[in-house]
């Protein structure tokens, strides 16, 4: 009996040690395993791309008009890489000694990207032209109901249930949106040198 738990152990051991080297299950090839693995790292990680020029157009019409049109294509291009980098089901941080374990939503790009589309064709069908191409005022009038059924409330971003609704709330939450909101150059983004830290921030304008 004591001779076949060692016999087990000793086998056991070797196994682990093999796969913990190649990487591979016992009977399993390199080349399947590098194929499970690469289909595992992109499964469901792709970034769904969001219709561009639409989702410029969605811009335009529910980004602050104190932005410029300059000020509102670096914050749909910010939208857009932090979209792209989005992971979707990943583990969040949780306090020290806390051993519940949550994990972030689904993924909401195709939901996204569904909506930029159909708000291009409901566009097309109701006034022959792609959103893009509409005036603001009536861009704004189309996205009325859908924000309206949405709540129109901005929490974080990934939980929006609405494309411009996450664009406005990925906005808000920026250091640019902070400046603009108090008239001050606040950076809240960037360390600052204790020297100067109980400095009353410039106003916009001023700051070097």
């Amino acid at each position: 009996m004591a001779e076949s738990r060692r016999t087990f152990l000793k086998q056991s051991a070797a196994t682990v040690a093999a796969v913990s080297l190649t990487g591979c299950a016992p009977g399993e090839t390199r080349e399947a395993a590098a194929r499970a693995d690469g289909d595992a790292t992109s499964a469901g990680t792709t970034p769904v791309p969001l219709p561009a020029e639409t989702l410029r157009a969605v811009g335009e019409a529910v980004l602050p008009d104190e932005l410029g049109s300059d000020g509102r294509e670096r914050a749909v291009r910010a939208f857009e890489r932090w979209s792209e980098a989005l992971e979707p089901v990943a583990e969040l941080s949780h306090p020290y000694l806390i051993p519940e374990i949550r994990y972030s939503g689904p993924d909401p790009r195709p939901g996204w990207a569904a909506q930029l589309e159909g708000l291009d064709k409901e566009c097309e069908s109701r006034h022959g032209m792609a959103l893009s191409d509409l005036d603001v005022p009536r861009r704004r009038d189309l996205l009325a109901r859908p924000l309206g059924e949405a709540g129109g409330a901005l929490g974080a971003p990934q939980q929006a249930d609405h494309v411009a609704l996450a664009l406005l709330a990925h906005f808000f939450g920026s250091a640019i949106a902070t400046d603009l909101c108090y008239g001050r150059a606040i950076r809240k983004e960037l360390c600052r040198s204790i020297e100067g830290a109980e400095d009353e921030p410039e106003p916009l304008g001023t700051a070097p």
